[in-house]
């Protein structure tokens, strides 16, 4: 079967935009962001520059993608789960950010907090309430995972998510 040129571009986008956040990734483990430059990204990724400019805007951008992806696989596995309930969001959200710490970690070690606040609210699709209040009630409740998972981040993540869920629990009887 013949491909046209667009699925051929296409595929190369992915393999190009895959190899520099994976690479990212590693380089993160030695650098922070501020030390990495697009050009010794671009070098060591084996990708030019204006691949990179096709596939991203900055570097953060490559962070909050990837960030994105995995919340999107994390919001199909919890929608497939036939077991999933209400209730069960927290804790399932939380088994998330602990499966992968490693990356959360780097974000923060890199001052970039923002990029968790930014995925949990894209993932609350605020922008798609009909009302006012639905809105209101979708940033509160985003707002406060966000909470939890800042600090539980920060302070690297030395509670299991069960002590977590008990504090929370905890405070809403109070």
């Amino acid at each position: 079967m013949r491909q046209n040129k667009k699925n051929v571009s296409t595929e190369k986008d992915t393999y190009v935009s895959d190899k520099i956040t994976e690479t990212l990734l590693n380089l993160l483990e030695t650098y922070t962001l501020k030390e990495i430059s697009i050009s010794f990204l671009c070098d060591e990724a084996g990708v030019g520059r204006a691949s990179f400019y096709r596939n991203f805007d900055n570097k953060e951008h490559i962070l909050i993608k990837y960030d994105t992806k995995l919340i999107k696989q994390w919001g199909k596995e919890y929608e497939n789960d036939k077991n999933s309930t209400p209730e069960s969001l927290i804790p399932s959200l939380l088994i998330h950010y602990k499966k992968y710490k490693n990356f959360y970690f780097m974000i923060y070690k890199n001052d970039l907090s923002d990029i968790v606040l930014k995925t949990i609210l894209k993932a609350c699709e605020l922008d798609k309430k009909e009302t006012n209040i639905e809105a209101y009630v979708t940033s509160f409740i985003g707002y406060g995972i966000f909470g939890i998972v800042n600090e539980w981040i920060k302070r690297g993540m030395q509670e299991s998510i069960e002590e977590i869920l008990s504090l929370i629990h905890q405070n809403k009887d109070n």
